[in-house]
């Protein structure tokens, strides 16, 4: 074991010390010794046995369920330090654990010094028993799949039930009883993810040394409040002494406001320093989300002084804005239901989005350029929120930054998903602390649009998903209550009272409130938010879809694309049936349902029919090919662009406008998912690599500020739609809709000519008339082929594409190679004339030359073939 040396070049106050441990010679090992090497702070157990050549690299192949023991087997980690005689000089020396995964004994010196059971929990210890000279530091990590089932079976031996549900379906090769523990419920596998059970120090760890105080937490709330903005500001000092004087000074540098207030601490605890400032709204100029404004923030500065001497000073980015949830009676009439929009300084706004989960099953490794990427592509995609999914981590301080930055509301959940809970009093406890510590980290940010308290926990209840022997649902509805009302609400109420809490995602929002926590059920159109998924209907039809307040979830499944699987997988395994794609297939009955889905619409392929898909697929033989793959997974991607095309542009284009039942005024679109944790068939949009599959490309047409969406009714009559979400008053905008087919090349059968006034905020509808159309089945044959007629280089990230076709073209894709990464100007879409030019911008490339032969370009005719 190396020794790190404790002194003075590492200070991090005018009067003490700061050792970062990351930096420390750390080393892990079994409990039994068998297995030993070093490690990485902040890191995990995985990542050091792959570092070590212990293990291959988790997420290739079916090494999930290969490496089962890892997360069965209890792990230590371990360093020395030294520590010199000038510590003895400070009055207190503290260890800062920003997070431990999960349950985690810390001994120092042989001591035990603290005992963790929250992987969203830091603590602050104060060290006693160190000595001038080496000092040990060891940390017992216990398995948390074992913990996780002794704490199922010590809860069923006092309640006589089980907490529900116990393991997760058997196709997503998971753990059991993830429900028991505070930890991303994601770790032991979801139906788009593997099940890693991670152990580790995953956050950063450090020693600080102090005479006076030491900044633990800063913290900031705005409100509105009649021509104001109220700042609530909030420091959290650890103090090693007692004194009344100290003086603490909060300001804003550039508007040239500052506030001092007088402080009392107490010794050897974590005070807490409350004050407010004032901010005249005229004074700043708003912060606003993606697409209505700019994104300015202000900085927030803290000086502490204790006896004179100043402390530290630490700073918060803070944006200017007014959050309102408006839920209105519709027309006044209770029995029509609620309206539920967001108002944002004022402005409706309309929720275009998706919905994000872990980034990695290893959070503690640097995902920062990935992150990036991601945020960049949302922003790109001219989405304005993404919903934290309350299944995974309360992310990083990083991620909400960057959503502050680019304008990218957050709907945050807590971190509790599609189950019961424990309700004994130390659980809750547990929660409390888990809730206070990350509303009080987070809330400061101008991104964070509402608070929800788990996602789909009171949908499963409603409808059955949790009933056990010896649980009646009386007493699940009396848990739930005290879980997500008693514990969660009400440490969320204390601490910010500037956004909306949401007893959870999907809710009926106010009407959930007024009852108490539980109202109806929970998916109803009238009230609140939905979740809509629906693999039995036409996804292509507007028809398949509830018309609600607002859609927080809803999708379709895809696959990755062949370059970014056989990273993953051997090239052999690449065949829709195989044992790798199959075991990444999670989700029950998608396997079937995704192929019923696709080739519902697309060319079923050779020696097949469609209805072996619904008894018999291996009969298929094309499942069973390499060669046919390619061309099925394009299938299957359109297949999910057109279908959340379809489904977006119907909630889209209810904007401001009710049907006869009352319901419409659908003010957000929030498709699941944005991105993936692994490689395999999932819901997202941007897949494991970062590649944009076409839904994206779709997603960043259909939430355009202004769009036309067109619905052709059973009888063959044409709609149009214009949607704005521009806050002008559009004049003179002339509509040209042209109708082509396959047999007349570029030339249009017919068209429409209309100049219209578009309302700003507005969703407008104008008949076109009856189309004369036969349907039938598309002659491939009479489509286009797409080649690239030029290229050209603008500067080494950035090209010139020029597209030439000689016919139709109905959805082109053009793709890079694997060793790049990058966004097209538009991609997906119909060639309807010759010549189209694209704009090719690279984020990353792996080479000396980016050429012509980089690229392939394809379309419905040959993709795949």
């Amino acid at each position: 074991m190396g020794i790190f040396f404790f002194s003075k070049k590492y200070p991090t106050t005018e009067n003490g010390y700061y050792l970062d441990l990351s930096n420390a010679h750390w080393r892990f090992r079994s409990a039994n010794n068998a297995i030993s090497g070093e490690a990485l702070v902040p890191g995990d157990i995985y990542t050091d046995l792959f570092n070590n050549n212990f293990i291959p690299e988790p997420l290739f192949g079916e090494n999930d369920q290969k490496l089962k023991w890892i997360s069965r087997t209890d792990w230590y980690y371990e360093t020395a330090i030294v520590m010199t005689e000038e510590l003895k000089k400070l009055k207190a020396v503290i260890l800062n654990v920003r997070g431990l995964d999960t349950f985690a004994t810390v001994y120092f010196n042989e001591q035990v010094i603290l005992e963790t059971n929250n992987q969203f929990v830091s603590h602050i210890v104060k060290l006693k028993e160190w000595k001038v000279g080496t000092n040990k530091i060891k940390i017992y990590f216990v398995s948390p799949v074992k913990r996780a089932s002794a704490l199922h079976h010590q809860y069923m031996k006092r309640n006589h039930h089980v907490v529900s549900p116990e393991c997760p379906p058997e196709v997503y090769h998971g753990d059991c009883h993830v429900n028991m523990i505070r930890k991303a419920q994601a770790s032991f596998s979801w139906d788009w993810g593997p099940s890693f059970p991670t152990v580790g120090i995953w956050q950063p760890l450090s020693i600080e040394g102090f005479d006076t105080l030491f900044i633990d937490r800063f913290s900031a709330n705005v409100k509105q409040i009649e021509g104001h903005f109220s700042v609530s500001l909030d420091l959290f000092a650890y103090s090693a002494i007692s004194t009344n004087n100290v003086k603490v000074q909060f300001a804003f540098p550039e508007l040239k406001i500052e506030k001092t207030v007088d402080a009392t601490v107490q010794a050897n605890e974590i005070n807490h320093i409350q004050s407010k400032i004032l901010v005249n709204s005229s004074s700043v100029e708003l912060w606003w989300p993606n697409g209505r404004g700019k994104q300015q923030l202000y900085e927030l500065t803290v000086e502490a002084y204790c006896e004179g001497t100043k402390i530290t000073t630490k700073s918060l980015k803070i944006g200017f804005r007014w959050i309102e949830l408006i839920e209105d009676y519709v027309k006044g009439d209770e029995k029509l239901g609620r309206d539920f929009y967001f108002k944002i300084n004022g402005v409706p706004t309309y929720l275009k989005g998706s919905n994000w989960i872990p980034l990695s099953p290893f959070p503690s490794r640097n995902h920062s350029k990935r992150l990036e990427f991601l945020m960049e592509s949302t922003k790109q995609a001219n989405m304005n929120v993404l919903r934290v999914w309350g299944g995974g981590f309360y992310e990083s301080d990083e991620f909400y930054e960057l959503a502050d930055e680019k304008g990218i509301l957050i709907w945050q959940d807590m971190m509790f998903a599609c189950a019961m809970y424990p309700t004994d009093e130390k659980f809750l406890k547990n929660v409390r602390l888990e809730v206070y510590q990350q509303v009080y980290r987070l809330r400061h940010h101008a991104s964070i649009l509402v608070w929800a308290g788990n996602n789909e926990n009171e949908l499963g209840l409603s409808s059955g998903w949790f009933i056990r022997y010896g649980y009646p649902l009386d007493k699940q509805k009396e848990d739930y209550i005290l879980l997500n009302k008693e514990a969660i609400k009400a440490v969320i109420d204390k601490i910010d009272d500037s956004r909306r809490f949401l007893y959870s995602s999907p809710s009926n929002g106010i009407e959930t409130d007024i009852a108490g926590g539980i109202f109806g059920f929970p998916n109803d159109e009238r009230f609140g938010d939905i979740h809509f998924y629906n693999e039995d209907s036409d996804l292509w039809k507007d028809s398949s879809y509830k018309t609600p307040r607002c859609a927080t979830e809803y999708g379709v499944q895809s696959l990755p694309s062949r370059k970014t699987m056989l990273r993953w997988i051997k090239e052999k395994e690449w065949y829709y049936s195989s044992k790798s794609m199959t075991d990444r297939q999670h989700h029950p009955g998608g396997f079937l349902a995704l192929l019923y889905m696709t080739m519902s619409h697309f060319p079923t392929p050779a020696k097949c029919r469609r209805d072996t898909f619904s008894n018999q697929a291996s009969r298929c033989q094309a499942l069973n090919e390499v060669d046919k793959m390619d061309r099925l997974v394009y299938f299957i991607q359109m297949h999910q662009a057109v279908a959340v095309q379809v489904q977006t542009e119907h909630y889209l284009i209810w904007r401001g406008r009710y049907d006869s039942r009352g319901l419409g005024n659908t003010m957000c679109a929030m498709i699941w998912q944005l991105n993936d944790i692994w490689s395999g068939a999932s819901w997202s949009s941007i897949d494991f690599n970062l590649n944009w599959k076409p839904v994206h490309y779709f997603a960043r047409r259909f939430f355009n500020e202004t769009i036309l969406s067109m619905h052709l009714d059973n009888d063959f009559h044409l709609h149009l739609f214009i949607v704005s979400d521009s806050e002008q008053r559009l004049f003179n905008h002339i509509v040209n809709v042209e109708f082509f087919s396959f047999t007349h090349g570029f030339q249009p059968n017919f068209n429409v000519t209309k100049t219209l006034i578009v309302e700003p905020l507005s969703s407008q509808e104008i008949y076109l008339g009856h189309i004369p159309i036969e349907e039938k089945k598309v002659d491939m044959s009479l489509l286009g082929t797409v080649v690239i007629n030029d290229f050209i280089q603008i500067d080494r990230m950035n090209y010139r594409i020029e597209l030439e076709t000689n016919a139709i073209s109905p959805l082109v894709w053009l793709d890079f190679s694997p060793n790049a990464t990058g966004i097209f100007s538009d991609n997906g879409f119909t060639m309807v004339e010759p010549k189209k030019t694209v704009y090719l911008t690279l984020s990353s490339f792996d080479g000396q030359h980016f050429v012509k032969n980089n690229i392939h370009v394809c379309s419905l005719r040959n993709c795949g073939l």
